[in-house]
């Protein structure tokens, strides 16, 4: 049976408590302190499991039949741990690693009344190695260490075939942060990428035009150019931006993307790459970036000494990305909650085994927020946001 499962409602209560917007991802998230470990929480349930629901061990998709692995089906039966694997890109990716570690511990907890026992586990390559990533996922898979995969991916049609290969032995996926719609995959959840960057467009460009900004030309950047995400993103923000400045210059197209921040999501690479290009563009007033590099931006603006001159707009949160939102040289950040992102696949993986339900539209899009310096009106300040993360934090 297909219907919206409850963990949708939960990930939205989340933001309400959170006093998030919607526009396509969730709840404030932290930044991280230090790299997170990809180590398994111990097993949310100790009490005897139900087994899975009758209605996972078969289910007919639009692209075939989907039969649950006997071993999994034995395992729930006998009361043993279920393993719920997320794996991603990257988990000491800075903002990015943390915020997924925190997502796949609380979706764990929040199972413990499910009737099935489960331990949980965020796993992947340190920084960005599609090579180790897809070779871990098969060595997972090989040796029955996964029961449940939620997949974040670099490149979607490079990992259309580890997909299958998993769906093909009776082990559920559900994709998270990246998709990879050419695959078997139950069903996706992230942001609707163009629609967040859009959102960050209008945002922005309704800034620059209260603040009296006089911007001439406007670039893009990402930590991985070619990713369809990324390009979706600035596409996005091209898109919003234009609504309001219909004869705004850009640098670049979506296509074009700089690299900033490539190929490790690093600030000192966005430094690297981002602090010459705007000294050799002076032109270049504001620029934008897909991720987490917007902080590297911000600490350009600011070495450079352009505050007042340059600004930036972007994905993410974290304390020195919401430090330039209150300097003035960032003015918009979307959050899209990567705990979010990572909790779902964890509660999905739930849902399907315990009860046999998925979501009826596989693309099971989360809400952003959007932040800006004094917030306002479907907006998240930076000063909500910094309470946020040091309650998170346990700071």
């Amino acid at each position: 049976m297909r219907e919206r499962p409850k963990f949708i409602r939960a990930v939205l209560a989340v933001m309400a408590v959170s006093v998030l917007v919607a526009a396509c991802s969730s709840a404030a998230t932290p930044a991280p302190t230090a790299a997170p470990t990809a180590a398994p929480t111990a097993a949310a349930t100790e009490a005897p499991a139900a087994g899975v629901s009758d209605k996972a061990k078969e289910v007919t998709f639009p692209w075939g039949t989907f039969k649950l692995a006997q071993r999994v089906i034995d395992k729930a039966a006998k009361g043993e741990d279920l393993n719920l694997v997320v794996s991603n890109q990257g988990t000491a990716i800075p903002v990015f690693g943390a915020e997924q570690l925190i997502g796949v511990d609380r979706g764990c907890e929040a199972s413990s009344d499910r009737g099935l026992n489960i331990k949980c586990r965020l796993a992947g390559p340190a920084t960005t190695d599609m090579t180790a990533q897809l070779s871990e996922l098969e060595t997972l898979l090989g040796s029955d260490q996964v029961d449940c995969l939620g997949l974040g991916s670099l490149q979607p049609d490079t990992y259309v075939d580890i997909v299958n290969k998993y769906m093909a032995a009776g082990i559920p996926v559900f994709t998270q942060n990246t998709d990879v719609p050419s695959s078997n995959r139950i069903a996706f959840f992230a942001l609707n990428e163009r629609d967040a960057g859009k959102a960050n467009g209008i945002t922005t460009a309704n800034l620059v035009k209260k603040l009296g900004l006089k911007i001439d030309t406007i670039a893009g950047g990402s930590g991985q150019p070619a990713g369809t995400w990324a390009q979706d993103r600035y596409g996005g923000f091209i898109e919003g931006y234009k609504t309001v400045f219909p004869d705004a210059k850009f640098f670049n197209d979506e296509k074009g993307l700089l690299p900033s921040g490539s190929p490790d999501f690093t600030v000192q690479q966005v430094i690297d790459q981002t602090g010459p290009f705007l000294k050799g563009n002076p032109n270049v007033n504001l620029f934008f970036h897909t991720d987490q590099g917007i902080e590297g931006v911000g600490e350009v603006i600011k070495r450079q000494g352009l505050s007042g001159k340059v600004w930036a707009s972007g994905f993410n949160v974290s304390f020195p990305i919401l430090d330039s939102i209150d300097a003035g040289d960032t003015l918009v950040t979307i959050n899209q909650g990567f705990d979010n992102q990572a909790e779902a696949a964890i509660l999905a993986c739930v849902d399907f085994l315990a009860d046999g339900k998925y979501p009826a539209d596989p693309l099971a899009y989360l809400d952003p927020v959007i932040v800006t310096k004094d917030g306002g009106e479907g907006l998240n300040s930076a000063a909500d946001q910094r309470a946020h993360l040091k309650v998170v934090l346990g700071e």
